[in-house]
């Protein structure tokens, strides 16, 4: 039996696509911040023991969790993993559950585009405006609308790719 080169071995080892890089890089930040809104729930409960509520915590605490959220979509998507109604589709079987499945797909790709539209304009309205929380020293907002913008429009590559994915099982 002849050894094969380690290219060839590299070859034949299916390499992770650059999306999928992005998703697992996403889902584990998304740990990581998960971790950073406990210190910040912390930090302010005891703050708030000691009489010395701090300024913003809170309200930063809760931008990381919506940077958690948006951040982990696309990794959601192409693990599957979306919480979905499955009476219909467990009823069922063969080319109507993908057909069916690539209609859903298509409705969430195109509300998908919209919305990341719609946050980007925002986004850039709140960066023009350097809209801010008021407060002793102003929280910038626009920093975790850009956050949503890049977080859905991986989510709307994601998407596509999956749409595309099903076309591909239809024509086989």
């Amino acid at each position: 039996m002849a050894r094969q080169s380690s290219s060839e071995l590299a070859a034949k080892v299916r390499r992770p696509r650059l999306l999928t890089l992005i998703n697992q890089s996403l889902a584990e930040l998304c740990g990581w911040l998960l971790m950073v809104v406990v210190v910040f729930m912390v930090v302010d409960l005891v703050s708030r023991g000691f009489s010395r509520p701090l300024y913003g915590v809170s309200e930063l605490a809760m931008f990381t969790m919506i940077a958690v959220v948006y951040l982990g979509l696309s990794h959601a998507e192409e693990r599957d993993a979306h919480i979905r109604v499955e009476f219909l589709t467990d009823k069922l079987t063969g080319t109507a559950v993908r057909l069916l499945n690539g209609f859903i797909t298509l409705v969430s790709l195109v509300t998908v585009v919209i919305v990341v539209w719609a946050v980007w304009t925002n986004a850039i309205g709140a960066w023009e405006s350097r809209q801010a929380i008021a407060g002793p020293r102003p929280i910038l907002v626009y920093p975790v609308k850009f956050i949503m913008f890049v977080a859905l429009a991986l989510y709307g590559l994601q998407l596509s790719c999956r749409l595309v994915a099903l076309l591909r099982l239809k024509s086989s």
